[in-house]
């Protein structure tokens, strides 16, 4: 009889099933006070940033031609880098953009 308890006791876990885990109530997101003014601020940086870049590129332009016609091929090279970090900052502006975006919408 003591043999046969012996036998069976690893089965006595599996009788009670285990006890449910507690439930996490949902809480919908609430902005926190001066949102508009944040949001309003990093959008006058994002303007700053496309300006900056867009007379970054027209700059290139500039000391690019220049460099040509004047024969100065360091003003000309300089001119060349300047426009394609301009074109490389403009795509990872728009990479950061639509990546904070996407971000934000998947917090909602």
């Amino acid at each position: 009889m003591i043999s046969e308890s012996l036998n069976q006791i690893h089965l006595l876990p599996l009788q009670d099933p285990p006890p449910s885990p507690p439930s996490i109530p949902e809480i919908s997101a609430v902005a926190p006070p001066g949102n508009q003014m944040l949001t309003r601020v990093v959008g006058y940086f994002m303007w700053i940033a496309g300006v900056c870049v867009l007379g970054l590129f027209f700059g290139g332009i500039i000391a690019s031609t220049a460099g040509r016609l004047y024969d100065h091929h360091g003003s000309g090279r300089r001119g060349a880098q300047m426009i394609v970090s301009s074109l490389v900052l403009a795509v990872l502006l728009g990479l950061g953009y639509t990546l904070i975006t996407a971000f934000a919408a998947g917090a909602r």
